[in-house]
């Protein structure tokens, strides 16, 4: 009981705080066109050249590979990927974390090359696509959650990854 009136208590100095002497105004809603696509650096991933990978800073690790669709091999252009860091728990069980704000991520360019550069070393796993609407965790050869495993000063070539992130 008392947490209900604690609420209505809440509620009425909400209301009781608002600015009611402004009205609403109705305007054109904007279209899928207006809306911004996100990138990681503000504009579209330039050609990523593969052979032309730095060796990663002192302590620190590179991946880079390749994403396309498995059922008609076109490269996922401008694409999210995504890093979770990788742990095992007490059962020896793979669980992974990904912090939308800290895990590695970068885009795909337009023939669906990527890199990571200067990360942390670590056990990962591979998100692609947006992880708020369509993506998949890649999988390897035995359809469980495949785990790379970044280590220091490396440069890890994950090679083509065939991944279909509109699948079901």
């Amino acid at each position: 009981m008392r947490k209900i009136l604690l609420m209505g208590l809440m509620i009425g100095a909400l209301v009781g705080c608002s600015d009611s002497s402004t009205t609403p105004t109705a305007g054109p809603l904007p279209t899928v066109g207006a809306l911004p696509t996100p990138t990681m650096r503000g504009d579209i991933v330039q050609d990523i050249d593969l052979t032309q990978i730095k060796d990663p800073e002192s302590g620190k690790a590179t991946v880079f590979g390749n994403v396309s669709n498995p059922t008609n091999n076109q490269p996922y252009s401008q694409v999210q990927v995504q890093l979770a860091e990788a742990y095992d728990n007490d059962k020896g069980e793979t669980n992974f974390v990904l912090n939308t704000v800290q895990s590695p991520i970068t885009f795909a360019d337009d023939q669906g090359d990527f890199v990571f550069e200067n990360i942390p070393p670590h056990r990962y796993v591979v998100v692609v696509g947006d992880v708020y609407s369509n993506y998949k965790i890649l999988l390897g050869p035995d359809q469980v959650t495949m785990v790379i495993d970044a280590k220091v000063d490396q440069k890890l070539d994950l090679g083509p990854l065939k991944v279909d992130i509109f699948a079901p």
